[in-house]
């Protein structure tokens, strides 16, 4: 199993450079930021993410608008002016008139699909030539992101923004970014794992109308170590239009405008439910979620084995750079917490009952 998530892991890799042309990129990146800066000026927003100051400085208010409502719910508390732990740097060119930041010749074109990914400690990139997008990290808390449009992004990068640099930043830090779900209570919840239409969002929309918190739908952190921990990143969930209409008629109209119809509909929970969202909780059990045809839901016994399956594949696919230490990271997490499967029926008021009374005996 882990040979075969190793490649895909490594299927995204491959762009290869030297460590000074990684070097340039940074500096590339950093000289585009401050003529963006110069030219329109630079608004900073805080957030408490996974329990540290992180600080995005916008130059010009495209991206600012597009990016900031998936963090609302994290916003530092007014006033705070403590030292960030990282400072991302983002603007683009087509609002900005800022130069285009340099790129290796190897990956000047790619396909419409290529990802391009370095990795020569201190500094990490990742660019996408069919989104016109670059991402760098320096690890000693520096982070730029570049577009060549903030109004033609994919709609993804405006609900999940900075994907890659979080995943990046935070596992120094002992977490681990992955694709699930997480709702719980103040004092533990649980990460709902499985593949695309196995419930996960469903189960987090569910909480909504519930006493379970919302830390989010499909992108949370995990604190790998003990005792294991979720940390929420975005107050952002996607579910399928008509699944939303048929099982949350109270919840459709309050879902974002001006996506494409092919789009999954997006709700920025926070800005409706302000009081059900929660930056995070200890965790107390890993659910693999599946549907079943029949009203209600239930827990039942389920092995490390299929957990592992449900939440490692989905992980690595979507996070693109993820490698064995991510795997080692999951297995580990795992093995110290109890699994169960979750078999996702009909009535969503059902859900959120099954989830309340498994962590009542945890």
């Amino acid at each position: 199993m882990f040979a075969g998530m190793r490649a895909v892991a490594a299927c995204a890799i491959s762009w290869v450079v030297s460590a000074s042309a990684l070097e340039r990129v940074a500096r590339g990146a950093a000289s585009s930021f401050a003529a963006a800066a110069d030219a329109v000026g630079v608004d900073e927003d805080r957030y408490v993410i996974a329990g540290h100051v992180v600080a995005l400085r916008f130059a010009g208010p495209e991206l600012r608008a597009r990016l900031t409502r998936a963090f609302a719910h994290l916003a530092a508390p007014p006033g705070d002016e403590s030292e960030p732990l990282l400072t991302v740097r983002l603007w683009d060119t087509a609002s900005t008139g800022a130069p285009r930041p340099p790129f290796p010749a190897t990956a000047s074109g790619g396909e419409e699909g290529a990802f391009y990914h370095l990795h020569e400690p201190p500094v990490r990139a990742a660019y996408r030539p069919g989104l016109g997008t670059l991402a760098v990290l320096d690890e000693r808390g520096e982070a730029w992101y570049w577009v060549a449009d903030a109004a033609e992004q994919a709609a993804w990068e405006e609900v999940y923004p900075l994907r890659q640099i979080l995943f990046w930043w935070l596992d120094p830090l002992g977490f681990v970014q992955v694709h699930g779900a997480a709702v719980g209570t103040s004092e533990r919840g649980v990460l709902v794992v499985g593949p695309p239409g196995s419930g996960k969002s469903t189960v987090a929309f569910a909480a909504l109308g519930s006493s379970l918190l919302y830390a989010g739908d499909d992108y949370v952190a995990v604190a790998t170590g003990d005792p294991p921990r979720v940390a929420g990143i975005y107050c952002s969930g996607r579910l399928d239009r008509a699944h939303l209409v048929e099982r949350f008629p109270a919840v459709a109209p309050l879902v974002s405008d001006g996506l494409p119809e092919t789009e999954k509909a997006v709700l920025y929970v926070h800005e409706h439910f302000p009081e059900r969202t929660t930056a995070g909780f200890p965790l107390a059990a890993i659910l693999v979620a599946a549907r079943h045809a029949g009203p209600g839901t239930r827990v039942r016994p389920t092995s490390r084995a299929a957990a592992f399956a449900a939440l490692a594949p989905t992980t690595l696919f979507q996070l693109h750079t993820g490698g064995e230490a991510e795997l080692a990271a999951l297995s580990r997490l795992i093995a110290r917490v109890p699994c169960h499967a979750l078999d996702v029926g009909s009535d969503v008021a059902a859900i959120p009952a099954a989830i309340l009374e498994l962590l009542a005996r945890a």
